[in-house]
């Protein structure tokens, strides 16, 4: 009988660990990824011609955060930076970008997008309540969107600037991204935040095809551990760590 009451009392408290949100995620602070400061600027048009693109290397975006990918479904991306901006050039093949031709204040998660996270100082942490770090959406018509403390939709013009052009089966979205601290206040005087080298920042990517009948599919540029799915939009710490280099 003790060793049934035993056996009872450990599957209580294991079933006790499982209950609640799991703790903030703890990145590693010796893991980064360098990004080369470009000499020019890069003119965000869509075209990936740029000389400030010619010899990066792309990155995979391949990580399945939701859903399920098409099995010749491949997107790629390069980033660089200039004190004014950090830069982004994805590339999406065989990728059908849909758009509601609706208000993109009211369709954003209704329709395919791009979302984009940023956190200027790499301080990690939570940012549900706060401006600790921003999350961006960017609609097909190259409208971008963030909530604010009150989980009100805004638009964020102030942040991003972004063009998506389509080439047949591959499609190229270039972006350029402003950077704020955690002062930033909506609708008042916001001073952005001047990049330099040795810079570490907190940077993710994630593109959302939207699906009425199923589960959509989301396909993010960083790996997230199975306690924590879906929890990229509250944590920081999830967020990849960038080098800022000359």
């Amino acid at each position: 009988m003790r060793i049934l009451y035993c056996f009872f009392f450990l599957i209580f408290i294991a079933c006790g660990k499982n209950e609640g949100p799991p703790p903030l995620f703890q990145k590693s602070e010796n893991t980064f990824t360098p990004v080369q400061k470009a000499i020019i600027a890069p003119r965000v048009d869509g075209k990936p011609h740029d000389p400030a693109w010619q010899h990066l290397e792309w990155k995979q975006m391949n990580n399945i955060w939701s859903g399920k990918a098409s099995a010749d479904a491949n997107i790629q991306y390069k980033l660089t930076w200039t004190p004014d901006a950090l830069y982004v050039l994805l590339r999406l093949e065989n990728i059908t970008i849909r758009s509601t031709f609706g208000n993109p204040m009211e369709h954003f998660n209704s329709e395919d997008h791009l979302s984009v996270y940023v956190d200027e100082d790499n301080s990690a942490g939570s940012y549900e309540d706060s401006y600790n770090a921003f999350a961006y959406q960017i609609s097909p018509v190259n409208v971008p969107i963030f909530l604010d403390q009150n989980k009100k939709p805004r638009t964020a013009n102030h942040a991003v600037y972004s063009v998506l052009k389509n080439y047949g089966i591959i499609s190229y979205w270039e972006l350029r991204i402003t950077n704020f601290d955690s002062t930033f206040t909506p609708n008042a005087p916001h001073e952005a935040v001047s990049l330099k080298p040795e810079k570490l920042m907190g940077f993710a990517l994630a593109f959302e095809h939207a699906d009425a009948k199923a589960t959509n599919t989301v396909l993010g540029s960083v790996a997230i551990p199975e306690d924590y799915e879906g929890r990229i939009d509250l944590d920081a710490g999830l967020f990849e760590t960038l080098k800022l280099i000359q």
